[in-house]
């Protein structure tokens, strides 16, 4: 097995930077300490990083006193051997080629024990599967890239203003101009939570957002927790025939297709398997799991030459936390925290949707409100965006007095303007306003529009 280590790149490099300080500036962000395969190299560079960003000259004689007790230097000869580096450089060697050589074999190394690891755990029969699949995927990740982002206040503008050129920031949906308009695009790193009580439409929405997004080439993942891969593919087919052909949803869950029909969905099928559009189909799911096949789909999208971008959980009490809690209130509140840090870590957008408590419907108008969130006032502190779903009419329809009665009257109209409508209430908006859109809810075709 190869050793996976370069002590002559490692010497040549330390050379270099300890006989010519500015090639210090080119290399010290592309490399850590933690990169080198020798600890005492690791320990160099780190100090003659040190002293020249303090504005003061790195060399044998500067960085002498720091390293009298360095018992691994002595070995090698000590102040000697900081002599010989920079008496053994030649300048040859690119400076920035031999900093890509040693953190490449720094990641290749970083894999190989993340691996081996995992196989051990493989031995651990207190380990879960759950477990050594995470440890396991953890060592294929970009390992060696720190998450932690730190720009000096400079350095933000610069990022600011180069995104300006960027064709598109965030992700929209299109076959919903409306809610596009009061939710804004969803952008990296945001959780916005999809919310609202059973009948409101929150799957249907999701999933017609989730299709337009992937339509206009975003890269989407849904991990569906309530409803199987073929209940998906059932709402799937009905949307996306519905601006075409429209199939009612119930024929396609029934399997009574006339032959034109299954044509049509047919090549539906063909249209969506050119899509970027992932599902998953869990009954159970740990965060931990969860973010582990996040970055799996990322690598499969990015192999394909396609961008993960938008993330969409259905829905987000049906999470586990990966440590036991002790209250559902607990457990609902480290998963949001967790979502969260997911959204910042993978650097997507995390639509999750979310259940409603049955307070919405001790109100006389329905209206969802922050404080109806279930189980936890930490998804209102950790989302970036909250939105709820209202539709009037599946209120109204519960409520439907005789023909008889006088309110008959009222009803009906009221009926009539609620009629196939659905309302995106943004209650809401950490970067923006909030504010509420109509749509269009076609319940029979379980698509959403407008």
């Amino acid at each position: 097995m190869a050793a996976l280590e370069n002590l002559e790149a490692e010497t040549e490099l330390l050379g270099q930077m300890l006989f010519e300080n500015s090639v210090i500036d080119a290399i010290a962000d592309r490399l850590t300490a933690g990169d080198f395969s020798h600890a005492v190299h690791g320990r160099i560079f780190d100090l003659a990083v040190s002293e020249f960003s303090a504005g003061r000259a790195a060399n044998p004689v500067t960085l002498k006193p720091y390293l009298e007790r360095d018992e691994d230097l002595q070995q090698l000869g000590g102040a000697r051997y900081l002599a010989e580096l920079t008496g053994g450089a030649s300048l040859a060697v690119s400076a920035r080629d031999l900093a890509h050589s040693i953190a490449d074999l720094s990641r290749r190394r970083r894999i190989r024990d993340g691996l081996a690891e995992a196989q051990a755990l493989c031995g651990d029969m207190d380990a879960t599967h759950a477990q050594i699949i995470a440890h396991a995927d953890e060592a294929l990740t970009e390992n060696g890239k720190d998450s932690l982002h730190q720009p000096t206040g400079g350095e933000c503008f610069d990022e600011l203003i180069s995104g300006f050129s960027e064709k598109s920031i965030g992700v929209t949906c299109r076959s919903i101009p409306s809610l596009d308009d009061v939710l804004g695009p969803l952008r990296p790193k945001q959780l916005v939570i999809g919310a609202g009580r059973p009948g409101m439409g929150k799957t249907a929405v999701a999933l017609s957002y989730a299709l337009g997004a992937a339509r206009n080439g975003h890269g989407v993942l849904f991990v569906s927790l309530e409803m199987s891969s073929r209940e998906l593919a059932q709402r799937l087919a009905s949307d996306l025939c519905f601006d075409r052909d429209p199939i009612p949803f119930a024929a396609i869950r029934d399997a009574r297709l006339t032959a034109d029909q299954h044509k049509l969905l047919h090549e539906a099928r063909d249209y969506m398997r050119e899509l970027p559009f992932q599902v998953i189909d869990a009954g159970s799911l740990t965060t931990g799991r969860l973010s582990s096949l996040i970055r799996r789909h990322a690598r499969r999208m990015e192999a394909k030459g396609q961008q993960l971008e938008l993330v969409v959980i259905d829905y987000l009490q049906l999470l586990s936390p990966d440590a036991r809690p002790r209250s559902n209130y607990e457990a609902v509140s480290e998963v949001s925290r967790a979502l969260k840090a997911m959204a910042k870590d993978h650097g997507v957008p995390i639509l999750a949707l979310a259940q409603l408590s049955r307070e919405v419907e001790k109100r006389p108008d329905k209206r969802p409100q922050l404080s109806d969130l279930r189980d936890s006032g930490q998804i209102e502190q950790d989302a970036d965006a909250v939105m709820f779903l209202m539709r009037a009419e599946y209120y109204l329809r519960k409520e439907e007095p005789l023909v008889t009665d006088p309110k008959r009257i009222a009803w009906e109209e009221a009926m009539e303007k609620a009629r196939n409508k659905i309302e995106f209430i943004v209650a809401k908006r950490r970067n923006g306003v909030e504010g509420s859109a109509h749509g269009e809810f076609h319940g029979a075709y379980q698509a959403v529009r407008g």
